[in-house]
């Protein structure tokens, strides 16, 4: 089944002071580009004249700590009691499918990180091993295709565990490619996960979310004195907001179906099919359409598709609030200044948002495996094990008890945990591939004047309905 797509990593050994290995070395490479490029980036733009990067210089980039394990020393890392004994007293080889952002390495804090992590695992449980399998994220030959061909073409290739985009879990639940976890993980462990973090379908629990990234608000503090919390004061505030409105692949953004959530409006019925409500769609259709006719919100959201789009137009000064992403600000907010952040302004002031992230999911039938992979599960998702990984690659826990051990002394965290405290479920039944479309194609028509709020909400309901 294997292919060049996917690489084996191999047995998880702890790591001399030389390094992982020049095949992690090279897996590992692509973060750093992507780093060194958003640095670059806002370099760029600081030069052409953006008042909110810091000035005169960027600030100097610390060095990352840096971790030495030497083989055969216990690792100083957290070492909780299992919740359990070790399911078997013979020896046994775990095998995870994973990607490049999952994986141990020294090349960069949240790998060296994760390291000791499953260094701590195995020390606490001297008869399990654990082999990783580096596979793409998404597409052909990635983790859910695979996971599907291997089903029924090799299943004797099958992981025990997988990594999995939460957007695509769903899909892995209805093939019978994930197993259910309530009777495997602890009930202080799910109770203790932010809702939206509890991956279900059909009332079981299919998968745990271990990391988020949510949409939130951004402003100018020198353009504004306190950020807007109702769409009555983002007209009256006369600032300009931004937000993606252009659609991603076709669907709608996360921007306007958190503003359709908050207003209760529902995507699908009971059974799972669409069913949209009219005059929820039409309010927040209206609320864009007098936003772009007070000056307010610009036809350029129309050509942005995603949340990048708008940060870059931020930072350049084009406008006085933008949504971001939670690991654009943690991994930016150092460059700016004049900038503080605040929940999404919504019709009522209600606090409301998404999450985007990757979910830990049982693959293997064997009921004896499924225990040991439980206990890797709950230890990966220790408060402190959560809190310390989650920091380090610019995400955030997804465990209420993690929090306390980032500490109060940063707002930005307990800001977020409030947010997280107020995520909506994400739509990722395969239903909305047809709901995505027509909504956006209404935010089109309104912003462009080709249709009133109560039209175009009137054709989404029409296009669905079909």
């Amino acid at each position: 089944m294997e292919n060049e797509t996917s690489t084996i990593i191999g047995q998880f050994e702890p790591p001399t002071a030389v390094g992982f290995g020049s095949a992690q070395k090279k897996a590992a490479t692509p973060k750093l580009i992507t780093a060194l490029c958003s640095v670059l980036l806002l370099a760029a733009v600081g030069l052409a004249g953006c008042n909110l990067l810091a000035k005169p210089t960027l600030p100097s980039q610390e060095e990352k700590p840096t971790v030495t394990i030497v083989p055969g020393e216990a690792t100083p890392y957290a070492s909780p009691t299992p919740s359990r004994p070790p399911a078997m007293s013979s020896a046994i080889t775990l095998t995870l499918w994973t990607t490049e952002d999952f994986f141990p390495t020294e090349a960069d804090a949240s790998g060296q990180i994760l390291a000791r992590q499953w260094q701590a695992f195995q020390a606490a449980h001297p008869n399990v091993t654990i082999e990783y399998i580096l596979k793409k994220p998404h597409g052909r030959g990635g983790i859910l295709d695979f996971l599907g061909t291997a089903r029924a073409a090799a299943p004797t290739v099958l992981p025990d565990l997988a990594i999995l985009d939460t957007l695509e879990l769903d899909e892995a639940a209805e093939a019978g490619l994930v197993q259910p976890l309530d009777d495997l993980v602890s009930s202080e462990l799910q109770q203790d996960l932010f809702p939206f973090a509890r991956c279900s379908l059909g009332g079981q629990l299919m998968g745990i979310q271990f990391e988020a990234d949510v949409e939130h608000l951004i402003y100018n503090t020198n353009k504004i004195d306190s950020p807007p919390m109702t769409w009555k004061e983002v007209i009256s505030d006369r600032v300009a907001y931004i937000f993606p409105a252009g659609g991603e692949g076709g669907l709608v953004n996360d921007a306007f179906l958190i503003q359709y959530l908050a207003v209760g409006g529902r995507l699908f019925d009971k059974s799972g099919k669409p069913a949209l409500d009219k005059d929820a769609l039409a309010q927040v259709l209206r609320f864009y359409a007098d936003g772009l006719e007070a000056g307010v919100i610009p036809l350029s959201v129309l050509e942005f598709e995603g949340l990048d789009d708008c940060w870059l137009a931020y930072v350049s000064a084009k406008a006085a609030m933008s949504n971001v992403s939670s690991a654009r600000y943690l991994a930016d907010r150092g460059l700016l200044k004049y900038t503080s952040f605040a929940a999404m302004p919504t019709r009522d002031g209600n606090t409301a948002t998404l999450s985007k992230g990757w979910a830990l999911a049982i693959v293997t039938e064997d009921s004896g495996r499924q225990a040991v992979a439980a206990q890797l599960i709950e230890w990966l998702l220790e408060p402190e094990n959560n809190a310390d990984w989650n920091q380090a690659a610019g995400h955030l826990p997804t465990r209420q008890a993690a929090f306390e051990h980032l500490g109060t002394a940063d707002d930005y965290f307990r800001f977020m945990r409030q947010q997280l405290e107020n995520v909506y479920p994400r739509p990722i039944a395969s239903a909305y591939e047809k709901i995505g479309p027509a909504l956006q194609r209404a935010v089109q028509d309104v912003l462009k004047g080709e249709a009133s709020p109560q039209e175009a909400a009137a054709a989404v309901i029409t296009a669905v309905e079909q």
